[in-house]
């Protein structure tokens, strides 16, 4: 029985489609998804959010295939953010954030940071979303990009100014969201 080469990478997709892909992040390093598996995934996470943040995201979604020619992006799960994370290194783009306050009203600043390893300076903070009334969803979009030279580093604050030497947001405070980058 001859096979060809297309029908085994169909099969092999197919079998991966069925298991709902590969796993998104592995270590440290940035790894896209097609964008169809990608923007299933936004879909699935944005099945509770307000109708505002739906087209938002279904606008973003039509200027990428449009306008960057659907690029491969990966989503980044953001869970009840606390202190300082670090998903990814090297060089990288954000194109979209979506950042949802749980139900307290304790304030929280969602912050990313252009660094390879932590929070320290707060000279590498590039976006900070005031996050300051339960259930609050804020969204930002970057038609090209936000460029990070160094990697992204998250964090969540109970001070504007937050980094390192500032307290942290404790578990319930933090965020709740995503992000795509690429």
């Amino acid at each position: 029985m001859r096979t060809s080469l297309r029908s085994i990478v169909g099969f092999v997709l197919m079998a991966l489609g069925a298991l709902g892909g590969l796993p998104v992040v592995f270590g440290a390093v940035l790894t896209t998804e097609t964008p169809v598996t990608m923007w299933d995934k936004v879909d699935a996470r944005l099945s509770r959010a307000t109708p505002c943040a739906q087209m938002m995201f279904r606008a973003m979604k039509s200027w990428c295939m449009q306008n960057l020619r659907g690029i491969n992006l990966q989503l980044l799960d953001i869970a009840d953010l606390t202190g300082f994370t670090n998903p990814l290194d090297g060089v990288i783009r954000v194109y979209a954030v979506y950042v949802k306050k749980q139900a307290t009203g304790t304030d929280s600043f969602f912050k990313i940071f252009d660094n390879a390893t932590n929070d320290a300076t707060a000279a590498d903070a590039r976006v900070d979303i005031a996050l300051l009334d339960a259930n609050q969803e804020n969204i930002l979009i970057f038609p090209d990009g936000l460029a990070l030279a160094s990697g992204v580093v998250l964090g969540a604050y109970t001070a504007f100014i937050g980094a390192n030497a500032t307290t942290a947001s404790t578990a319930g405070d933090g965020p709740n969201g995503f992000m795509l980058v690429g």
